[in-house]
């Protein structure tokens, strides 16, 4: 009998997406730690998910039961997951289900679609615990009617294969990774004293202003090379004055895996003081936490060369442990019990 599986849907881990990067490391995190995978392959053909979101599912839960499954959230629909908890349950009643949640489309972009939002709240309250980003996330989904543990992992783990940028004082770079359809806000930003270097795709339609480049897209192994900055910025939406628009709102409750992919590469990060990770970032001395990111140039200029310094040393340190996937061992830990 296999004791544990993690069921992902898997795409190409030589991607752009930090969504597939993250379910990826969680994978190889929980295949370390004696899970075995059990992959749902991203294809372009509905039947082809259809078959492998529920009928693989189904025989090889009937024929392999294990004691414990941990289900990486989403899977391409609430149908398939609804079917996947369905077969887990008749086959091993007495197995554990527990939910990693990377996205929340109640939270993010179904926030006015009623049915969506009960069935989802549904799949939530039909498995044994579930693993939590931030707990503003978890405060908002016990007012949705959430009745099931919940448990708070933080920033997301991020294994990444390259070195540190261990800088100890200020070059005047700060860094912005991520998918630049959600972030017109860099259309506004026009600077100084500093330079903001911005990867991603797709390449902006828009015109960058004073001092903000452009530099391209890279696969997410790689990326962090490239990164060499004093701050990573955590931002999304249109607006300077606070993460607004569907995707700002989002960072209330979510962890941006950019936040994970800056600390792991050894840089502090800037991030909205409303963003569900601001507890998080303070309490650990990971970086700024600010109202608005309209004057970048005295943001960083106000950290002084001591400030930066013991934030340096505070981010290495957590950017070890987010390596090793710390966090979500200790989460899963508590989450199994």
């Amino acid at each position: 009998m296999v004791d544990k599986y993690v069921i992902t849907s898997i795409k190409d881990s030589k991607t752009f997406d930090a969504g597939s990067k993250a379910k990826n490391d969680d994978r190889l995190i929980l295949e370390k730690n004696g899970y075995t995978p059990l992959d749902i392959s991203n294809s372009n053909s509905r039947i082809k998910k259809l078959f492998q979101g529920i009928w693989k599912i189904k025989q090889i839960v009937k024929e392999h039961p294990a004691e414990s499954y941990v289900i990486q959230y989403p899977l391409y629909s609430i149908f398939i997951i609804e079917n996947v908890i369905k077969n887990i349950r008749h086959y091993t009643p007495n197995a554990k289900i527990i939910l990693l949640i990377h996205d929340i489309e109640a939270l993010r972009l179904r926030t006015d679609d009623k049915k969506y939002i009960e069935k989802e709240m549904a799949v939530f309250n039909s498995v044994n615990s579930i693993i939590v980003h931030t707990i503003k996330m978890k405060e908002k989904l016990v007012q949705m009617g959430v009745t099931t543990k919940m448990v708070v992992q933080g920033l997301f783990d991020y294994l990444n294969p390259q070195e540190m940028f261990k800088n100890e004082e200020k070059t005047n770079k700060i860094c912005y990774a991520g998918n630049l359809e959600k972030s017109e806000f860099l259309k506004n930003i026009s600077l100084e004293k500093i330079h903001l270097e911005v990867f991603g795709t797709p390449k902006p339609v828009f015109s960058l202003k004073n001092n903000v480049e452009y530099r391209g897209a890279y696969p997410s192994d790689e990326l962090p090379k490239y990164l060499n900055a004093d701050f990573g910025l955590v931002w999304d939406g249109t607006s300077l004055d606070s993460s607004k628009g569907v995707f700002g709102d989002y960072t209330k409750y979510n962890s941006p895996h950019k936040a994970s992919l800056y600390i792991s590469s050894g840089l502090p990060i800037i991030v909205w003081k409303e963003a569900g990770i601001a507890s998080i970032v303070k309490e650990n001395n990971l970086g700024i936490v600010v109202d608005n990111i309209s004057d970048l140039d005295l943001i960083t200029s106000n950290v002084s060369s001591e400030e930066y310094l013991l934030m340096k040393k505070a981010v290495i340190n957590y950017g070890k442990r987010i390596r090793e996937g710390k966090n979500l061992l200790k989460a899963l830990e508590v989450a199994a019990n």
